[in-house]
């Protein structure tokens, strides 16, 4: 297990410093994709960089660099599931991949919200931005501590709030957008990171043991 483990690792920095160029560019005309679906221009001036804009009133250049990109973690999920992971093939294969998927999703979702949120604090009134905010807190945590046995709309309901309620203080104070998405960039790339990781080895777990019995 000592030797797989340490493999496992090797693996997964190799094929990140072999691959991250190639995620970090998947990664942004994936999410400029569902950016121009949700009604913004966006260009691609080249690999991996995202040019959004809106009418005359919003317009961001980002870049998705290596580090920003879902290689670490698909990387990760899909060696842990080949390598170190006991059981039958077939349901480690199926689950790796249902968790390297939802971690992939996760992340181009954390570039889009990034994005979008700049869009709508720049454009919206900022009494409906705050209020938006507010709501998204209140119904987020209400959903993570109601009583009830469902762990992953435990664990969205929580991100949810948890973003909402630190976005509304930010907003609250009167900070530009940029400085709003600078926010929310440092918040939402490790809350959402390790969200979708957590429920990307949840579906790897049940699919390697099946699922609990009480």
């Amino acid at each position: 297990m000592t030797v797989r483990s340490v493999l496992a690792i090797a693996a997964v920095l190799v094929g990140y410093m072999l691959l991250h160029t190639r995620f970090a560019a998947f990664d942004a005309r994936v999410a400029s994709w569902a950016l121009d679906l949700l009604g913004l221009d966006v260009e691609s001036l080249r690999s991996g960089t995202i040019w959004a804009r809106s009418d005359e009133t919003f317009e961001v250049y980002a870049v998705v660099t290596g580090s920003c990109s879902s290689a670490a973690g698909v990387l990760g999920v899909a060696i842990v599931s080949v390598v170190l992971l006991p059981g039958s093939l077939a349901r480690r294969l199926v689950g790796g991949a249902i968790a390297a998927g939802l971690f992939l999703a996760f992340n181009v979702a954390r570039i889009c919200t990034i994005i979008l949120l700049g869009w709508w604090l720049s454009t919206g009134a900022h009494s409906v931005v705050l209020a938006g905010l507010i709501g998204t807190a209140v119904v987020g945590l209400l959903i993570a501590f109601a009583p009830h046995r469902f762990l992953m709309t435990r664990i969205a309901g929580l991100l949810a709030g948890g973003l909402g309620a630190v976005l509304a203080i930010d907003v609250s104070t009167g900070d530009g957008y940029l400085d709003a998405m600078g926010s929310y960039h440092a918040l939402a790339g490790p809350m959402l990171t390790f969200g979708g990781l957590a429920l990307g080895m949840l579906f790897l777990w049940r699919a390697v043991v099946g699922p609990s019995v009480d």
